[in-house]
């Protein structure tokens, strides 16, 4: 899958394959009318649920129905490709942009 990648391993004292299976991580940059809200770390596979699951519990949207889509961002021959998603608000709904505004203030203070 996405979230497990084939390196290269040493094995000492015990022979066999010079690869192994390890979890990936990357960065995941979420915006929202294209502005990022948050940069969070994850093992990329899941990234729609994961963004929905943020965005509520931020507070910025009450449910899955106050957005229409979430996207990847960008050219499927970057080397980060899939490192982006956009967030496709509802227009029937109103998203609290001060909070959006706020969770990436917020979580830019923590990262610091």
């Amino acid at each position: 899958g996405k979230g497990i990648a084939r390196r290269p391993v040493v094995r000492l004292g015990k022979p066999g394959d010079p690869e192994d299976e390890v979890v990936v991580e990357e960065p995941l940059d979420i915006r929202v009318g294209g502005d990022t809200v948050a940069i969070t770390m994850r093992t990329p596979g899941d990234d729609r649920f994961l963004t929905l699951g943020f965005l509520y519990a931020e507070g910025i949207i009450a449910s899955a129905a106050d957005v229409l889509g979430v996207s990847h961002c960008g050219r499927m021959d970057d080397p980060g490709y899939g490192n982006t998603v956009e967030v496709v608000p509802n227009p029937a709904v109103r998203l609290d942009l001060d909070k959006v505004a706020a969770a990436g203030r917020e979580l830019a203070q923590v990262r610091r």
